[in-house]
């Protein structure tokens, strides 16, 4: 399955008037979609456990679930297009403030 990282400006281009939902319905390739996307896209972060715990509609154009890694604030957001019903592309969100230090494993 092809995926597509999407750069800063064309993720922001997805961003808009986001609305939390409960009732989002996954695409039917999303996790197939997931499991494509190369290791070095995630860093040092590890969503593999697929935890979503928010979606967000930008209007009746796209969806952005976001699956949590092992960090708090750091998620890979999967952009969904409402209307083809089909995976936009991804991008690693980090909403922790410049130079927030990453936790060392056995401190």
């Amino acid at each position: 399955m092809q995926t597509r990282l999407l750069t800063p400006e064309e993720f922001k281009a997805t961003h808009f008037s986001p609305a939390r939902v409960e009732d989002s319905t996954p695409t039917p390739d999303f996790w197939i979609y997931v499991q494509a996307i190369p290791a070095e896209h995630f860093g040092i972060f590890d969503c593999r456990e697929g935890q979503v715990t928010h979606v967000y509609r930008m209007g009746d154009e796209f969806e952005h679930v976001l699956i949590n890694s092992q960090y708090q604030g750091v998620a890979m957001v999967i952009v969904v297009d409402l209307s083809s019903n089909s995976v936009h592309g991804h991008y690693l969100l980090d909403v922790n403030p410049p130079g927030t230090q990453i936790p060392e494993e056995n401190a």
